[in-house]
């Protein structure tokens, strides 16, 4: 795979906002940039796209823990991430979101100024990826009215759900169009600032038309309610999209500052966040389907009970990927239930600390280093690595949404099986399971088995969409799929105090609270639909359902 990463550009970037104030931040005037060029510009906007999108689906979000991927297992901040008790404007996008969509339209107007088509539409693009995530985060937001402060609008209005879809839509077979327009495969960009495709023309094409068919099948179970033809938008756009893993939208680290190192790493994180383990729902659907995955994702234990041995003994265990640990193996305890695999991970939702998990009659153990329990792998503690990546869109992904839609009969598409073999086989691809498992990787045999094999389901958009969760692995995506179909089945975290989860963010308390302000955000509030889960306060509650989830029947 082509790897272009992040330019750590020297350049002094003038300031843009001021981040005190949440409309601050939404209604700066761009105006004051006009001095730099689109093509850096186009760079920034890039690298803060990719950042968001992919921030938003790992480390300081609530995603990971949602959708169980991981849980925090030393108390801190648990009862937020395990248990699910969301506040306003905890760990929320949207300040980033704003800040960047400044960015964007200095971008876009920059490139007006100098006939520059191919930035112009690119910021057609990131502004489409931007709104696309806030509003199907919190719902209705800021959008028509935004970056409008030099015309005195300090207070914009937050657009419904429906017209922003229905802009953006629109927006990105605009930008689509205006690629095509341009003659000759490569893009006019100076050398180095396009960090995506390098001005490759044909590859920016697939990427709109991808994030085209994404949005297309989100809005499926409204298409009836909008005044955009999805069946037709989703036919034009799935005609050129991704057609492999060379075409996928992301951005690697470069690792030589905390401004392009991976938060995990040690520029970004004061210490080794060992706290964060795998939950056990998660690891045990991958031990079920022997998928090697799991070996790429977390590592053994430290130290293993086990029913074989008297005294204990150390042994190096070699992994799939040949990967080598040593694992210190200790007899089981009599009057204790343990786990004795090598590779444990946590129940679902405690709000407190899971010191004692797994660690039988050791008392000493501080939980956030437990050898108890398996913990991420040493690429999420590094500043770079080959395989972790700031994404918003995988040529897997895109092979999962086409298997959805032929399995469900939508868009016309077919051959729902071959698209959904692609999209495991590239997952697989993605994290180098066919370079690297020792003595080579049957995918067939992988394939074959009952919980993996589509012919063997009973509900093929069930099973499509339950192993694209296990491939979307910190990718926010799946939160979405969850909540416009129900599936996968997540059990509801232990100390919930609601037996269900949170179906969008709240928005963030109005601040200054000034009075339009607050007015045209109860607006916004006042268009929201309380579900039976939301049963005092006002309706800006996180099980309260936004336009895109009204009348569907889902996800409850």
């Amino acid at each position: 795979m082509k790897k272009i990463f992040i330019i750590l550009l020297t350049i002094a970037l003038i300031p843009i906002v001021n981040s005190c104030d949440d409309f601050e931040e939404i209604n700066v005037s761009p105006n004051n940039v006009s001095e730099l060029s689109p093509n850096f510009l186009l760079t920034t906007c890039t690298k803060n796209v990719a950042s968001i999108y992919s921030d938003f689906g790992y480390w300081n979000s609530r995603m990971p823990s949602l959708l169980q991927y991981y849980q925090v297992g030393d108390g801190y901040k648990a009862e937020e991430f395990n248990a699910l008790y969301w506040q306003p404007g905890g760990h929320s996008p949207w300040e980033d979101i704003y800040s960047s969509l400044v960015q964007v339209q200095a971008m876009s107007d920059l490139s007006v100024e100098e006939g520059n088509v191919f930035i112009e539409a690119a910021a057609l693009v990131y502004r489409a990826v931007l709104m696309d995530l806030v509003t199907k985060v919190y719902g209705d937001a800021p959008f028509s009215e935004t970056n409008k402060l030099d015309e005195g609008l300090i207070f914009p209005k937050y657009d419904t759900q429906k017209e922003i879809y229905e802009t953006i839509l629109i927006d990105l077979k605009t930008a689509k169009n205006m690629m095509e327009g341009i003659s000759g495969p490569e893009l006019p960009v100076l050398d180095g600032y396009d960090l995506l495709y390098d001005g490759d023309k044909g590859k920016w094409i697939k990427f709109i038309n991808s994030l085209r068919i994404r949005m297309c099948l989100l809005l499926n179970n409204k298409k009836a309610d909008l005044g955009v033809d999805i069946d037709a938008e989703f036919q034009d756009a799935a005609q050129n999209v991704f057609t492999s893993s060379d075409d996928n939208a992301l951005l690697y680290y470069l690792g030589t500052s905390a401004g392009t190192s991976f938060r995990g790493g040690p520029f970004n994180s004061s210490e080794l966040s060992y706290a964060r383990r795998m939950g056990q729902p998660f690891l045990n659907t991958l031990r079920n389907q022997n998928d090697p995955r799991l070996y790429r994702w977390i590592r053994p234990v430290e130290k293993n009970w086990s029913t074989e041995v008297s005294t204990e003994t150390t042994i190096d265990f070699t992994d799939p990927l040949g990967q080598t640990f040593s694992v210190d193996v200790l007899p089981y305890p009599t009057g204790f239930d343990i786990d004795t695999h090598l590779y444990v991970g946590l129940p679902i939702g405690r709000k407190d600390s899971w010191t004692e998990y797994n660690a039988g009659p050791d008392k000493s153990v501080e939980p956030k280093y437990s050898p108890y329990l398996s913990r991420l792998t040493e690429m999420y503690f590094e500043n770079a690595n080959p395989l972790i990546s700031m994404t918003i869109i995988t040529y897997s992904e895109v092979e999962f949404i086409l298997a959805e839609a032929a399995a469900i009969g939508a868009f016309g598409i077919t051959g729902a099986e071959t698209h959904y073999k692609n999209a495991i086989a590239a997952s697989m691809e993605e994290w180098d399971i066919f370079d690297d498992y020792v003595g080579g990787f049957d995918f067939d045999n992988f394939y074959s088995q009952e919980l993996v094999d589509l012919n063997q389901a009973t509900n093929k958009q069930k099973r499509i969409i339950h192993q694209k969760y296990i491939s979307m692995w910190f990718r926010p995506e799946p939160w979405f799929d969850w909540r416009r179909t129900g599936y996968p089945d997540f059990d509801a975290p232990m100390d919930a105090s609601q037996p269900l989860l949170p179906i969008r963010y709240s928005y963030n308390n109005p601040d200054p609270p000034d009075p339009t302000y607050i007015e045209k955000y109860n607006e916004a509030v006042d268009r929201l639909e309380k579900t039976e889960y939301v049963q005092i306060g006002s309706k800006d509650d996180i099980r309260s359902r936004m336009w895109l989830l009204q009348n569907t029947g889902k996800p409850y």
